[in-house]
């Protein structure tokens, strides 16, 4: 059940960054990744300065309302 869960999300950031062939293992997909990982990074660190918490307090506060609001 879990699998088929992964699978989905995998398929949907794919389509998402346009990636093609088997997840992280071509050179534009991995590319890609490293794009959205800095991305990622650089609107936690900017809501980090913004509101005087940590990195990892930015994502703990995010992860908690993306629990709360079922989306995780």
């Amino acid at each position: 059940m879990k699998r088929s869960k992964i699978e989905e999300k995998h398929r949907r950031d794919k389509s998402i960054l346009e990636i093609e062939g088997n997840y992280l293992t071509s050179k534009k997909s991995n590319i890609e990744f490293v794009r959205f990982m800095v991305m990622v990074s650089n609107c936690i660190e900017y809501l980090s300065q913004k509101y005087g918490l940590s990195f990892y307090e930015v994502i703990k506060e995010c992860s908690k309302e993306l629990i709360k609001k079922g989306i995780s």
